[in-house]
């Protein structure tokens, strides 16, 4: 109780822009939930085989790593407000075309557009939210956002299998789920209205002295003066890597997964890709006092570790109800660890790195997803369903064991000064 009324009071004596940005968040994840949930859905339902859709991936995974420095670039240069209206304008638009076209190339090609819109968005919502925060009621508030964020993509899982269910029988296969896609286009483009209204405060640009320290980062050397740092963030780079390069096997393709092994309908997939994220939150609440017990780095591990064994069950699973449990529990416990892992990296690199530090790893994120996503499909599409996800979700298995026994021989020494710094 007494957490709750800290947040209570936190968030009542918020600013109003806070609220305005909380507002604008929801509708925004909840329309752009349709497409992530449905758009592979939208492509097998054209006859086309899973290649397209692991290109649909690709493309978008490959201009996000590509864009995100250019997109810092455009975030400083237009401002957070302006840049977050522009990007999501544009993405909502994007959305609707998407959803109209019918032919590989306009896919992948809109898949590449939205991958390139989406790093502006992503470079720039957090610095505006925080913009809009006081330092001692951040931490409250980028929690609060990470959950309504959560609550929208559940909502948004469920209302879209639902709708596009729904509309089966009136519409077709194609033109059911064309028109849910287009819906929660215009809900994410309704969802700029709140963003319009928030009123800048700091003139939404990057102030001087920051672009000064910048420009000084950059082209003076301080590299040379750095050297530890730097290996320190190639080796939370590599990390990533490994994770992120498994994780690009199978987490876009959850939903062909379903629809491909077990024939589940459109409403039973949203539900259970929803619950994933829903149980995911609770997850979070139990990954501080786990890193307290037996130090950050521990506990990190331990949960990416832990969520293997329910990943080869759903690898191998032959019951629906089997898979989507195993799918709930691995998706809860390694998405437990990231925010452990987040919380060592900040503490361990300088607060001068941390945005270096962050991109690097998100780049590389990236081009996991993009590099593996074909290699998924094209595994699938030569063995089938049953044998081809086996394989794929294997492997991913055996890219964690590797991400998480390399995570920890790493930075197992460095665990006292995870507490030293924080």
């Amino acid at each position: 109780m007494a957490i709750l009324r800290e947040y209570r009071d936190i968030l009542t004596g918020a600013h109003r822009n806070v609220r305005l940005f909380f507002l604008g968040s929801f509708l925004a994840q909840f329309g752009t939930g349709f497409a992530a949930i449905l758009y592979n859905l939208y492509i097998k339902s054209l006859g086309f085989p899973d290649t397209v859709a692991g290109s649909y991936v690709a493309a978008s995974s490959l201009a996000s790593t590509l864009s995100l420095v250019p997109a810092g670039i455009i975030s400083d240069k237009l401002g957070r407000k302006k840049a977050v209206l522009w990007a999501g304008s544009l993405t909502s638009v994007v959305m609707m075309a998407q959803a109209l076209v019918h032919t590989p190339w306009t896919i992948v090609m809109g898949a590449f557009v939205a991958g390139m819109v989406a790093s502006v968005i992503w470079v720039s919502a957090l610095p505006l939210l925080a913009e809009n925060t006081a330092k001692e009621e951040r931490f409250h508030l980028f929690s609060v956002n990470f959950g309504i964020t959560l609550v929208a993509q559940v909502l948004g899982s469920v209302v879209s299998g639902g709708m596009a269910q729904g509309l089966l029988g009136l519409l077709g296969p194609i033109w059911s789920l064309r028109a849910t896609l287009l819906f929660g286009a215009a809900v994410a483009l309704f969802g700029l209205l709140p963003y319009s209204r928030i009123h800048e405060r700091s003139g939404g640009r990057v102030d001087q002295n920051t672009r000064t320290q910048g420009r000084k980062w950059t082209l003076s050397g301080r590299f040379h003066g750095q050297r530890d740092q730097l290996m320190l963030v190639l080796k939370f780079a590599v990390a990533s890597t490994i994770v992120g390069f498994g994780a690009g096997l199978v987490i876009p393709y959850l939903n062909l997964y379903f629809a491909e092994r077990f024939h589940m309908t459109k409403v039973a997939i949203g539900i259970v890709i929803g619950l994933a994220q829903a149980v995911t939150a609770l997850a979070m609440f139990i990954g501080p006092p786990l890193a307290r017990k037996i130090g950050a780095v521990k506990a990190a591990v331990t949960f990416q570790l832990s969520s293997i064994p329910f990943l080869l069950t759903t690898a191998y699973a032959t019951h629906a109800w089997l898979a989507s449990g195993a799918v709930v529990i691995r998706n809860a416990l390694m998405n437990a660890a990231n925010p452990i892992q987040d919380s060592v990296m900040m503490a361990l690199v300088h607060e001068d790195m941390r945005g270096f530090a962050v991109s690097v790893g998100q780049t590389l994120w990236s081009l996991g997803w993009a590099v593996m996503g074909p290699v998924s499909t094209r595994i699938v599409h030569h063995y089938g369903s049953y044998t081809g996800y086996a394989i794929v979700f294997s492997v991913t298995a055996g890219f964690y064991l590797v991400g998480s026994t390399y995570y920890l021989l790493t930075f197992l020494r460095h665990e006292s000064e995870v507490y030293d710094n924080t």
